[in-house]
């Protein structure tokens, strides 16, 4: 995949979400174990803490040092733990931030050259996954939520 198209995609699938969630009222977004264990606003937490994630990443890869969650013990917890400590936030506070980091990590893959991205064997595979595939997984089950709400009036 090409860097271009990477952001196109990893841009899309924000604007995808977003848009989905623009559609459905705060008490939907905000209702508990809905997504799992989590409320919608929960998941766009989660999506934010991970997008965050590849930014720090990002920034180790761009120093030539493959990175690793090492810091992470066990994947499950930290999800838990980090969407806990967000539930704090307002959903306009979540949504912004999810934007702006979102922003940033784009800003940041544009930093780079094509020629570098060559020349370390392309796009990580990881900040692909990370800014594409899961929040497109996310958003498809925020999709059958919202789905499911329609028979419910």
């Amino acid at each position: 995949m090409l860097f271009t198209e990477l952001i196109e995609k990893a841009n899309k699938i924000v604007d995808d979400l977003m848009a989905v969630i623009e559609e459905m009222d705060n008490k939907e977004i905000t209702a508990s174990k809905t997504i799992g264990e989590w409320s919608v606003k929960d998941t766009l937490a989660h999506i934010t803490i991970w997008e965050e994630e590849a930014a720090k990443a990002f920034e180790i890869w761009k120093l030539g040092i493959e990175p690793d969650w090492l810091h992470i013990k066990d994947l499950d917890e930290f999800n838990n733990t980090t969407v806990k400590e967000r539930r704090r936030l307002s959903l306009s506070k979540i949504k912004e931030q999810l934007r702006m980091v979102h922003n940033g990590v784009i800003e940041n893959i544009k930093s780079v050259s094509e020629d570098e991205y060559l020349n370390r064997g392309g796009i990580p595979k990881w900040l692909i996954i990370l800014i594409t595939s899961h929040i497109d997984e996310h958003t498809a089950k925020i999709k059958a939520y919202k789905n499911s709400l329609k028979g419910r009036t």
